[in-house]
């Protein structure tokens, strides 16, 4: 489906016409031969608000049908587009399969992740958004953030990719989310405030993905279930835990550095630079890759603007002293 046979269906502006290109979108994404030139094209195509609607119903009637899109489509079933492979060959050339790699891998994850793109709220590379719900609940959505609000009942959310701080006063009806396996709750009649950020899963980079969650208690308290039948955690203020087996600790946090994106600032401390990476990425445009798992285990103290992630990136650089490659204004290499 390419971006002629859009422009074509759409120039009478028939509200059918969009719902039935919605719908082809859904077949076209399920089909296991999607490519990477269909999800660029399927970003284009969503930036037209009466599209992105369309899309977002057209994925709930899809799962309400009992037909669930895929949340992890096997990579061998996305197919690369002519001009992904030629540009491979290219790079190898060159002598850079690191950054075909990185270009195919995002591609595919890109299209692994369905949820994300049908996500009731979602805020893209660099934005941050806040929502309120009734009862005076806000909630506050990270960069490359998808969160979808849960049909079984009021006040159920659901975290597909990104972070999120909710705000819940005493008197408002508890809220429960979902992420991945894990679930948090409030508990009735206690103002909470928690964070909730998902970190993609061994092996990947990126913001899809990820069902590994860090879930942090800042007031209040809160319920955590890491998986179905694993008994509850309960943390209060100050306290945060993981959802990965073998990190499910209670540990002490910082609460006025957890979410520091609320006040436009990345705060790093000892952190990992794959870790810095995976959250830099997420307000600058492209993609920055690490050539090397030396690279990677390198460790980063900072306080950085989101405003200003160019910035960053050069200062990070400049600090490790790592050599750095960059293809065109967006693809970014270091070692």
């Amino acid at each position: 489906m390419m971006a002629g046979d859009h422009d074509r269906e759409l120039g009478s502006g028939d509200a059918a016409a969009v719902e039935r290109e919605a719908r082809a979108w859904i077949v076209r994404l399920t089909s296991g031969t999607a490519t990477h030139a269909d999800a660029e094209a399927l970003t284009a195509w969503r930036t037209r608000p009466e599209h992105d609607a369309a899309f977002i119903a057209a994925s709930k009637l899809w799962r309400q049908a009992g037909i669930a899109l895929p949340k992890q489509v096997a990579p061998a079933l996305v197919r690369e587009a002519p001009r992904d492979i030629a540009r491979r060959r290219i790079l190898r050339g060159a002598g850079l399969g690191i950054a075909s790699a990185s270009i195919a891998a995002s591609g595919a994850a890109f299209l692994a992740n369905w949820p994300e793109l049908s996500a009731d709220f979602r805020t893209g590379t660099g934005e941050v958004r806040t929502i309120d719900l009734p009862g005076g609940v806000r909630i506050e959505l990270d960069a490359e953030t998808a969160l979808d609000s849960g049909t079984a009942e009021p006040g159920t959310l659901v975290l597909h990719a990104g972070a999120v701080a909710v705000t819940v006063p005493a008197n408002a009806r508890p809220i429960s989310l979902t992420v991945g396996p894990a679930h948090v709750a409030t508990r009735p009649g206690m103002a909470t405030e928690f964070v909730v950020r998902c970190r993609p899963a061994e092996g990947l980079t990126g913001w899809t993905g990820g069902t590994d969650a860090e879930l942090s208690c800042l007031s209040g308290s809160v319920e955590v279930v890491a998986e179905p039948g694993a008994p509850p955690t309960v943390l209060a203020a100050g306290q945060g835990v993981g959802t990965k087996r073998g990190a499910r600790d209670i540990h002490s946090i910082d609460t006025a550095t957890t979410a520091a994106w609320r006040r436009g600032l990345l705060v790093f401390r000892d952190t990992p630079l794959s870790q810095v990476v995976n959250d830099l990425n997420r307000y600058r445009p492209g993609r920055i890759v690490l050539g090397s798992s030396a690279a990677s285990a390198r460790r980063v103290t900072g306080i950085f603007h989101l405003s200003r992630p160019e910035e960053a990136l050069t200062n990070i650089r400049t600090a490790l002293a790592l050599s750095e490659f960059r293809l065109g204004d967006r693809l970014v290499i270091l070692r």
